[in-house]
């Protein structure tokens, strides 16, 4: 199974998203189904750090069985699918990463995803977490960070973000690295592809981007101060 794990979607300030490509496999009858919402030791595409889920991040909230976990269709609370409380949703850890089971239900939403997962139209999934105090490690240049302990809080099938096309990736890294608004510089490439003429700030904005694109020396940090000063500026591009 080939998993790709793609940029992330936050709600708030404190909730992460993150959401991987992968296998969703029916069994039965249809109406269970079993995939990963999490895949271990797998690069993400530039946040614009490089980040990985290290094996064990869930073992803690594995564990808090008082805490319900839901699984929702594209993180919206009204269609829920399943959840652990009542049996309907198993979350385990495996050598692989996060295993989702799920028995859906008789809803019209379980119907819908059930019917898109034996067409083969949905094959993502995606979770929302916090961080654990001292869950996470970054490199000493500030550029990679491993999540080793996560607080889960959902997890969700994900039936389509056009923002986690590759294309659309690009673009988000993109503005990332330059400071530039995304849907600026998305609708700024937009007219560039259909050929149709670019005003004048559309124009600036492009010729900035390829400037604020271009590779320069990554200041050294000089103190752990700096460095996490340098660490909480990339979290907050990562729109």
């Amino acid at each position: 199974m080939e998993v790709t794990p793609v940029m992330p979607r936050t709600k708030g300030s404190d909730v992460e998203f993150r959401s991987f490509t992968g296998e969703l496999r029916q069994e039965g009858d249809g109406s269970t189904f079993v995939g990963y919402a999490a895949v271990f030791d797998s690069p993400s595409e530039p946040l614009p750090f490089i980040e990985r889920i290290a094996p064990g991040a869930f073992t803690k909230t594995l564990r808090e069985r008082k805490r319900d976990i839901r699984l929702y269709v594209n993180h919206d609370s009204n269609l829920v699918l399943a959840s652990r409380r009542s049996g309907t949703l198993r979350l385990t850890e495996d050598d692989i990463g996060l295993r989702v089971e799920a028995d859906l239900p008789d809803t019209t939403a379980g119907r819908d995803i059930r019917e898109l997962m034996r067409t083969g139209v949905v094959d993502k999934m995606s979770f929302g977490f916090q961080v654990d105090r001292r869950g996470d490690s970054w490199s000493d240049d500030g550029m990679e960070r491993v999540l080793t302990s996560i607080r889960l809080f959902e997890t969700s099938i994900v039936t389509g973000f056009p923002a986690y096309d590759q294309t659309v990736a690009a673009v988000r890294s993109l503005a990332a690295r330059t400071g530039m608004a995304v849907d600026e510089l998305s609708e700024a490439l937009d007219l560039l592809a259909d050929g149709a003429e670019l005003p004048a700030d559309k124009a600036e904005l492009l010729l900035n981007a390829i400037k604020g694109s271009t590779p320069q020396p990554a200041p050294e940090p000089t103190n752990l101060i700096a460095l996490k000063i340098k660490q909480t500026d990339l979290l907050a591009k990562r729109w």
